[in-house]
């Protein structure tokens, strides 16, 4: 493939990365995507390198087609623009300025949004013989085949192609993915695809990150079991979906596991709804570290002490009738409160 002309449309005679570049658009990009613009900032600005597809394929050890998609994405930024010839071939890339980009405004929301994931597509079976004699593809395919020890199915297939042609994931990645899922003797495409998508919804694009994210999880999950006493077993998907309802809260593994201590302190039994219940009290009252939880336990203690006690004479001072005839039972409602929300004396 030719070289092509890189040139923008305002003269600056040195490599420069733009501030409002690195707050508004590199948090929220593809890491491989962010090095490809980087390359192409370099490129354009020493006179004795030249730029073309094939060439910084070579360099990332990405295909032609992985470094075209990173070019797409930021014209889609409105960071470049793209120019072709009449047989639609690249002949340049024109960098626009960053802070006339129109797609700012939704790029630096404070809140960073979960993701949009792409829908699947049905290949035909002339779209995957197409694809599968692209080298990187068929590799992909053959290493897949090997970890699931049998030919694969369309649906397997489609999955995987989905996984590097929608959801942007690298060989590298699917391979990990993978290998991963077979270690824990999950062969299911239908349970790799949950993992995929959940890496793709936390911005996962490296093996790096999923081996952090790997980590994280099962230091995660040692830590409840260790703290509800579960030994000898996995957990069910009821309290899976318990796990990662308190990850969606926020909160980190310290807040998680003194959630599980005190439940078991003060019902003396494991339980994720108890313990969910503590953890949505926390949240509301936006706890974001042990100090916060102490805190917030000083408070609640004031607060009861400061409330009038119900006393013995005021049950005895209801007028009786055929029904308080019976022995009357005497509740404190700020015990039961406290009780539910772990704020017992078990502390």
């Amino acid at each position: 493939m030719a070289d092509i002309m890189l040139h923008r449309d305002n003269e600056v005679h040195r490599t420069v990365v733009p501030n409002y570049f690195i707050d508004a658009y590199m948090v929220h990009a593809n890491g491989e995507y962010v090095k490809v613009y980087l390359y192409l900032l370099r490129c354009m600005n020493d006179p004795t390198m030249s730029f073309s597809v094939s060439d910084a394929a070579d360099k990332f050890d990405h295909t032609e087609k992985d470094i075209l998609r990173a070019l797409k994405y930021w014209e889609k930024m409105h960071l470049l623009r793209l120019e072709f010839d009449a047989n639609k071939e690249l002949t340049g890339i024109c960098f626009l300025d960053v802070a006339s980009a129109p797609a700012v405004t939704a790029i630096v929301a404070p809140d960073k949004p979960v993701p949009e994931l792409p829908p699947h597509e049905n290949y035909t079976a002339a779209d995957l013989r197409r694809l599968k004699d692209e080298s990187d593809v068929r590799e992909l395919l053959f290493v897949a085949e090997h970890y699931l020890g049998h030919t694969l199915n369309t649906t397997e297939m489609n999955a995987i192609l989905y996984w590097k042609e929608s959801l942007h994931f690298s060989t590298d990645l699917i391979d990990y993915l993978i290998e991963s899922c077979v270690a824990k003797n999950h062969k299911s495409v239908h349970y790799m695809e949950k993992v995929a998508l959940s890496w793709a919804k936390a911005g996962i694009s490296t093996v790096t990150a999923a081996k952090e994210e790997a980590s994280r999880h099962n230091e995660l999950h040692t830590a409840i079991r260790k703290a509800f006493g579960i030994q000898g077993r996995d957990f069910v998907p009821y309290e899976k979906e318990y796990i990662s309802t308190w990850q969606k809260y926020g909160f980190e593994l310290p807040i998680i596991s003194a959630a599980c201590d005190r439940t078991m302190r003060t019902i003396h039994q494991a339980s994720f709804e108890y313990a969910d219940k503590i953890l949505k009290n926390w949240k509301k009252n936006n706890v974001e570290s042990l100090k916060d939880i102490e805190a917030l336990d000083a408070l609640h203690q004031e607060k009861a002490a400061a409330a009038p006690k119900r006393t013995e004479t005021a049950t005895n001072t209801a007028k009786k009738n055929r029904f308080n005839d019976f022995p009357q039972r005497s509740y404190n409602t700020s015990e039961l409160e406290k009780e539910l929300l772990g704020y017992g004396s078990h502390q």
